[in-house]
């Protein structure tokens, strides 16, 4: 394998011109916040070491100070560098193809590569971060202040959740086969989750194009009607890949799965009033180095935005039977999120049954885009699965039987309590209230869309799977290819299944039949082929 400069500084080295990325091993006690107090630029704060960018006179004020330093690249400017993070008996010389390893430690290595080497680190079992030249913000941003909000309310929002529109939102985004960031299909991923955001009543939705190859971030809006100014973030990544990378990408567990939540959370949420804003996001890039987060979050930064936490949900669907544990995984300072891990527990426990695991880490993870709110001096956490999906990055990541184990999601339930301890949470810190004038009551309800049709071929039942539960008075026809009516009756799930049957309840014979949902206002249709 090739190997990075690794020298410890010696005087000699002050002499050299341009700049450095540096490794500083930290002594027992000191904390990377000790640097940034004296002026050093700290990049990324890891398990007992830091990365800096320092000048000549920088390397003064460390080497000053009786610290191991090693420089690791110059220039940095001018590299590209990734934080690999590699699982357990993963065989690290697999890494020789696609860079030069500058350091590691037990988690991973930090690689100088560059764009063209990402594509095949996309097809291993490995986990991505992009080092970013902007330095870490060391702020302590104080807990929010509680807003009062109806407990009932609260309950009716928990309540509207629903498994079958959760397992529908994933099939739908399955079904665009890949959504490796830099396809065109993850483009079209993108912009349907842009027509959703839009149709749960979002205020404003936004694409954010950070790199114009790459499918930009998603973005839908609920502006607070009190103070605007707080923000409060939901958020998943959209993108996803695996061995067979950029062709063939289902991305089930990872993640539409998190992007899943997202939407069903937007969904709840149609109708309801907040007192502070809600951001609804699904990254992209997450895959290739956190590209998206980092974007979204150096802007808002830039901004001024008072981004007050981020939930972010990443692997939510798989654990097999009594194995579904779910970690909620939150930074102990710098920032302090112990306020948000503790808030989320609290509500999962209240009003789910969800299994949480409170995990507070001091430094690194470099794993999902709740790292780059970190960076920026947010408090954010990551919710994930404890039982790691065995077909994870690989196309084995698709939706199968309930503790099914070679699968990506086998876990819908766990999903959907997921969602509904984030809705508790969302409603209670930004303030969830119903419009004014308007009586307390369950979100208004949401003009539904069909989602799939499942099977297009094969053997009853057939089942229609829609966003939203539809109006009183909605009715499923069927139709023979002949244009005769073979059955009629009210549809009031937001699963509408037909068994197969006439009207007169015998079994229709095999062929092509059309269904078709209508109401006032509402109507949608898919074809389906009975086979023998």
């Amino acid at each position: 394998m090739k190997r990075g400069l690794l020298v410890l500084l010696s005087a000699a080295a002050l002499g050299l011109a341009g700049t450095y990325l540096c490794r500083v091993d930290l002594a027992p006690g000191q904390a990377a916040l000790d640097l940034a107090a004296r002026g050093i630029p700290v990049l990324h704060e890891f398990d007992g070491y830091c990365l800096v960018r320092v000048d000549e006179g920088q390397l003064s004020v460390l080497t000053g100070n009786a610290v191991a330093v090693h420089v690791l690249d110059r220039d940095p400017e001018t590299r590209s560098y990734h934080y690999v993070n590699t699982p357990a008996g993963f065989d690290r010389d697999r890494l020789e193809a696609s860079g030069t390893v500058l350091t590691a430690d037990q988690d991973g290595v930090l690689l100088r590569t560059d764009a063209a080497a990402i594509l095949e680190l996309n097809r291993l079992p490995v986990q991505l971060c992009g080092i970013s030249m902007e330095p870490v913000s060391f702020a302590e941003p104080a807990p929010p202040a509680p807003l009062p909000v109806s407990e009932s309310l609260v309950q009716a929002l928990v309540a509207r959740v629903s498994q079958d529109s959760v397992l529908a939102h994933i099939n739908r985004l399955v079904a665009f086969y890949t959504r490796y960031s830099t396809t065109d299909s993850c483009r079209r991923a993108v912009e349907w989750i842009r027509g959703r955001f839009d149709g749960y009543n979002c205020d404003s939705t936004a694409l954010e194009t950070f790199r114009s190859t790459y499918a930009p971030n998603v973005i839908g809006c609920r502006f607070g009607t009190v103070n605007r100014r707080p923000i409060w973030v939901v958020c998943g990544h959209t993108d996803n890949t695996s061995d067979y990378a950029p062709n063939r990408c289902p991305g089930s567990d990872d993640n539409a799965s998190g992007t899943a939540l997202v939407l069903e959370a937007c969904r709840v949420f149609a109708g309801v009033d907040f007192e502070q804003t809600v951001y609804f996001i699904g990254f992209t890039g997450e895959e290739q180095g956190l590209y998206g987060s980092d974007s979204f979050t150096r802007r808002a930064s830039r901004r001024g935005d008072s981004i007050k936490a981020a939930l972010n949900f990443d692997m939510i669907s798989y654990g097999r039977q009594n194995i579904d544990t779910f970690e909620i995984i939150g930074k102990n300072s710098s920032p302090n999120c112990h306020w948000l891990v503790d808030s989320f527990i609290a509500n999962a426990r209240a009003y789910t049954t969800l299994k949480p695991h409170k995990s507070m880490i001091s430094s690194g993870g470099a794993y999902s885009d709740h790292y780059y709110f970190w960076q920026r001096g947010w408090p954010a956490f990551c919710g994930i699965e404890q039982d790691f999906t065995p077909m994870y990055h690989t196309i084995g990541d698709t939706v199968g039987p309930l503790y099914y184990t070679n699968c990506g999601t086998n876990n819908v339930p766990m999903a959907t309590e997921a969602v509904r301890a984030a809705v508790a949470t969302i409603a209670k810190f930004a303030g969830a209230h119903v419009p004014t004038g308007v009586a307390e009551r369950p979100a208004a309800a949401v003009r539904p869309e069909l989602l799939a049709a499942t099977p297009a071929v094969g053997r009853p039942p057939v089942r229609l799977l829609l966003s939203a539960r539809p109006a009183p008075g909605t009715r499923l026809r069927v139709y023979d290819a002949a244009g005769s009516l073979v059955h009629d009756a009210a549809a009031a799930a937001p699963t509408v299944a037909w068994d197969g049957r006439g009207r007169d309840g015998r079994r229709v014979p095999a062929g092509a039949y059309l269904l078709r949902l209508s109401a006032p206002g509402f109507s949608a249709g898919a074809r389906a082929v009975l086979v023998d």
